[in-house]
């Protein structure tokens, strides 16, 4: 590594280390970094261009415009267009309506921008050869997200926070770096960044728990709150992921028969399992046939042990995503549905409904 200033040294040496750690990327690889000009992506993309010569690394920007801040998402797209000028990095940038994109999927502003913006860098990544894709997410992000989980009532996975590393691809160097030491990293290097105005925007739960509640704690309960979450957290992530690997051994020893669009499960065999294996185990037959587990809340799963346990054969139960479980009696059947449910259950009363057969 080169000779670097003090701070420049250690942060580098820092973001290495989790780099190793988590093994996000491999010698020879590509990354393209999700950047919007700020601090974080800002000082995401200067460590990486600081690691890329030692890890022989190719790297790229992506910048998606949300078209939500008029001239000064524009402004924000031409500084990280520069940016990549400067350090001769290959630049991809899209704009999009995240208004139009929330209104249409029913969803919040923030979700249709988060969603927009991981549907863009995979995109990207996979038409021009990215193998990794890194996000400038801090360990003052994974605090809040903890938070958010804990006033939400989420479980392990929810107050597990931030993965460092998901589905083998998206990559957080900067997760065990506080947004202070990101600062000071900028700070030392005399690197400009852009600022958000809405990350002040109360209208937001994130925002309300940056600039209230944390402060809040940190001053009256524990100055190392952030700290003492990004610790729970990973103690969780690690937990949550054991469990995770048995869950899919349990699933599989329950599987009776799987289909493009529906799961059958042994209800006996689901029910020689712990109990902390059963919620998951649902989980992961509604994501086998949903692909996700958006919209899915506990009160859902709830609602499929109930109907496994307790209800009548031939009785089904409805969930978000056009899914419909339905109970015979040795199996229950978790089935993606190609019509809208209430038009199926029309049709099924009028025919005579019968559950799906195994």
């Amino acid at each position: 590594m080169a000779q670097l200033r003090p701070i420049w040294k250690a942060f580098c040496r820092d973001v290495d280390q989790t780099l190793q750690d988590h093994i996000m990327v491999r010698q020879n690889e590509a990354v393209l970094i999700g950047i919007s000009g700020g601090p974080d992506s800002i000082a995401l993309a200067r460590v990486l261009i600081c690691l890329a010569k030692d890890r022989d690394l190719r790297l790229g920007l992506g910048h998606l415009n949300h078209g939500l801040r008029g001239a000064d998402a524009d402004q924000d797209q031409a500084f990280v267009r520069k940016f990549a000028a400067e350090f001769h990095l290959p630049f991809f940038c899209e704009q999009t309506d995240v208004s139009a994109l929330a209104k249409q999927a029913g969803t919040s502003v923030e979700e249709a921008g988060r969603n927009a913006r991981y549907a863009f860098f995979t995109r990207v990544a996979d038409t021009r050869g990215f193998s990794r894709i890194a996000t400038g997410h801090s360990k003052d992000d994974n605090a809040e997200q903890v938070l958010m989980g804990l006033l939400r009532g989420s479980g392990s996975k929810g107050l597990a926070g931030i993965p460092p590393i998901r589905e083998n691809r998206f990559i957080r160097p900067l997760i065990n770096r506080s947004r202070r030491e990101i600062l000071a990293f900028l700070d030392d290097l005399g690197q400009a960044y852009v600022t958000d105005d809405s990350n002040q925007d109360p209208a937001y739960l994130r925002n309300r728990i940056r600039s209230h509640l944390l402060p809040l704690l940190e001053k009256e309960y524990n100055p190392a709150v952030k700290q003492g979450l990004h610790r729970l957290s990973s103690i969780l992530y690690e937990e949550d992921r054991f469990l995770n690997d048995h869950a899919a051994q349990a699933y599989d020893a329950c599987l009776k028969k799987k289909e493009a669009d529906a799961v059958f499960l042994s209800i006996q065999a689901v029910a020689r399992l712990d109990p902390a294996l059963v919620p998951r185990v649902l989980r992961y037959s509604i994501e086998m046939v949903k692909s996700n587990l958006r919209q899915i809340t506990h009160d859902h799963i709830r609602a499929i042990q109930h109907l496994m346990n307790r209800a009548e054969p031939g009785r089904h139960l409805d969930l978000p995503g056009r899914i419909r479980v339905y109970k015979t009696r040795h199996q229950v059947c978790f089935k993606k549905e190609t019509i809208p449910l209430r038009q199926l259950g029309r049709m099924q009363k009028q025919a005579g409904h019968r559950p799906p057969k195994a």
